[in-house]
């Protein structure tokens, strides 16, 4: 789950892989992430178990309570896998997330709590991947869970340590600072991906695995008015404004367009 991801990204030419994950194989064109009511729990609530959250509680933390034999670790867990990981790069019990996450199977780790990276705000995706590529992919088998920080608001150039981290690389864009200073944390989302492609194809791992990737919600840290400076146009705000993009990639998958409505 990708924190604030928002399709535009993908025509910028300073995100090769991510264009690439999304345009190969799978392409899903009508594809929409609703703004949930607890915004980023909800988002990756629904992501994980495939489930619509409670207007008004935080269902992702009230879940650790109950039984949820069909979230994705607890599946690959029953199946044998050998490695069967989630982590988040930030406080380890933000949303409870404590609770809920080792509840789906998972064995968690988050800054505080197994996950050495350095202290920022927002936290290094690529930190994040660099530190924990090596807890599983010698393993024969596993299954790996990552929730992203990078892209969270504020979109600025003073309080935000990965737009700052990326501030020379969108210097020359034609955005406002907001924009361009969205675009610039979510690089480090990019060069996340960049770095777990080319550790799983050294490790001979890359025939064998599936990335799915999928955003918690649109950029609401952006006002209106610099969403349609990112989006190029006036978006609609009652459907168009929740467009966005799924991930679905593996290595030789023949290209296929799924055009169908669908979250």
């Amino acid at each position: 789950v990708a924190e604030g991801f928002y399709y535009p990204l993908l025509d910028l030419d300073l995100y090769p892989t991510l264009r690439r994950l999304a345009t190969e194989g799978f392409e899903f064109t009508n594809f929409y992430n609703p703004l949930w009511n607890v915004s980023t729990s909800d988002g990756e609530y629904v992501a994980l178990t495939g489930l619509l959250p409670e207007t008004g509680v935080w269902s992702f933390s009230r879940s650790a309570e109950n039984d949820l034999p069909f979230a994705l670790g607890r599946q690959f867990t029953a199946l044998g896998y050998d490695k069967v990981m989630a982590y988040h790069d930030h406080n380890y019990t933000y949303y409870n997330r404590n609770l809920s996450h080792p509840n789906l199977g998972y064995d968690f780790k988050a800054v505080n709590h197994g996950l050495d990276i350095g202290e920022s705000w927002p936290e290094s995706d690529l930190e994040m991947a660099e530190a924990s590529v090596d807890d599983y992919i010698g393993a024969e088998n596993f299954h790996v869970y990552y929730l992203t920080v990078s892209g969270h608001l504020e979109y600025n150039f003073y309080g935000n340590n990965m737009a700052m981290r990326h501030e020379q690389e969108v210097a020359d864009l034609p955005y406002s600072d907001a924009v361009r200073a969205y675009i610039a944390c979510n690089l480090e989302l990019e060069h996340m991906m960049s770095y777990l492609l080319q550790r799983l194809e050294e490790a001979g791992q890359l025939e064998n695995t599936v990335i799915a990737l999928v955003s918690d919600h649109y950029p609401y840290g952006l006002s209106e008015a610099a969403i349609d400076e990112l989006v190029g146009h006036n978006v609609e705000r009652n459907f168009e404004l929740y467009k966005n993009t799924f991930i679905l990639w593996k290595p030789g998958v023949e290209h296929q367009v799924v055009d169908e409505p669908m979250c």
